[in-house]
């Protein structure tokens, strides 16, 4: 889009902005708490919700019988259509279950093969292409990114690196503070759809930085959108074309993959006492590396246990992705952020450190953590929203503990 229209269209838009960043803003509140509106396309949360068993790899049968009653009862406690969960150790599924309903109206089942948005967690699969590229030299962390894009649509980002973009640490504006009035337009009405990742850079490439590069950290998913777009110019092919040829193929998965319609693929709700409501229809192609994907927890956990594996990421660069990054000033950035993964030490709760990304996208939560001292990676998917995050998650360490003896007596008999 040449600058002269965006003007033009920013100018017309300017009078209908406030009014739609109204309307989208009080949409769940009224959809959710004005009591005349319930009838509309309301659903009843049914009380029971049927349980599906994928795989369980020999000798962890008695870890999915606890897990099968952690997760019934979770999802009982949690009140959500449908979660659903999948487990791999030492670079293999060792189980995946799915409870309750992908589909409400049509009672259509959960599987595990169903799959879900998993919002931000799309970051830790962009950060994994970005590992094998960096592996592979196609890309330097710390080079200027317009070593690899000549004519970037705003100077201010020539001198930015992929590091700094991958640990949130660039200045890139975040949806709030965005300044390009189509960009807001856009990124609220979400219905732009976007063949290639190089389109979504207009939606705030008009918005100067928030700090001098390096300085402060600002989570922001423009930073991974930005990035995306350098590892397709660095790898000489199109940003899904990489995905598939670098992590997809080589571990055998199906997703994760652009959220668009597909048989397997799990309706998305609002709920609210008892009662779930379909997310309205939305187009994610514009944030498809930061938050766009779909994808089935047992493809999360397989691409999540592979950063374990040698041979496709190196003990160098997986040191190097799982390094919480410091400031300028020598700290340790607020949310122990590295670079596409979040790092948290071991506690009480969980007694091993892990290295995680959770997502929340509309309609859907998701959760992603590799636990190297049990070679183990955990993903877990629900179609709605629980608030606070912490709730709907609080399964994790249970599941871990669950599987925990029977992965420590594998790793120790080898």
């Amino acid at each position: 889009m040449t600058k002269r229209r965006k003007i033009i269209l920013t100018v017309v838009s300017i009078p209908l902005l406030g009014l739609v960043a109204l309307l989208f803003s009080l949409y769940p509140f009224i959809a959710e708490d004005v009591a005349f509106l319930r009838p509309l396309g309301w659903l009843d949360l049914p009380e029971a919700r049927p349980y599906m068993e994928g795989e369980v790899a020999p000798g962890y049968r008695n870890a999915a019988d606890r897990a099968r009653d952690l997760l019934s009862n979770h999802v009982r406690d949690i009140n959500v259509p449908a979660f659903s969960t999948a487990i791999a150790v030492d670079g293999k599924l060792v189980w995946s279950a799915a409870s309750g309903y992908a589909d409400l109206k049509q009672k259509r089942k959960a599987t595990p093969n169903t799959l879900f948005r998993i919002g931000s967690t799309s970051k830790a699969v962009t950060g994994t292409l970005f590992a094998r590229m960096v592996g592979d030299r196609l890309i330097d962390v710390d080079a200027p990114i317009s070593s690899y894009v000549g004519d970037l649509p705003n100077p201010d980002w020539a001198q930015l690196t992929p590091r700094q973009l991958a640990s949130h640490t660039a200045g890139i504006v975040g949806y709030e503070e965005n300044r390009d009035l189509l960009g807001v337009y856009a990124t609220m009405r979400l219905h732009n759809s976007n063949e290639n990742v190089a389109e979504g850079l207009a939606y705030f490439d008009d918005s100067e930085l928030l700090y001098k590069p390096g300085t402060e950290f600002y989570y922001s998913s423009f930073d991974v959108n930005l990035l995306s777009f350098i590892l397709q110019e660095a790898g000489g092919q199109s940003f899904q074309e990489l995905l598939q040829e670098r992590v997809r193929r080589p571990l055998g998965l199906e997703s994760p993959l652009p959220d668009v319609q597909h048989p397997d693929r799990a309706e998305f709700y609002h709920i609210q006492e008892g009662q779930a409501q379909r997310w309205r229809d939305v187009d994610l192609s514009m944030k498809l590396a930061s938050g766009g994907f779909m994808a089935t927890p047992s493809d999360l956990a397989l691409l999540g246990v592979a950063w374990l594996d040698d041979e496709f990421i190196s003990p160098e660069t997986r040191r190097q992705f799982w390094t919480p990054q410091t400031l300028a000033d020598g700290t340790v950035n607020e949310q122990n952020y590295a670079l596409n993964w979040r790092v948290s030490e071991a506690t009480e709760s969980i007694p091993f450190r892990y290295i995680h990304h959770g997502g929340v996208s509309k309609g859907s939560m998701s959760w992603l953590a590799v636990i190297p001292e049990q070679r183990m990676a955990i993903a877990l998917t629900i179609n709605t929203r629980v608030w606070p995050f912490p709730r709907w998650l609080s399964v994790f360490p249970e599941l871990v503990h669950a599987f925990a003896d029977s992965t420590s007596a594998r790793l120790q008999s080898r």
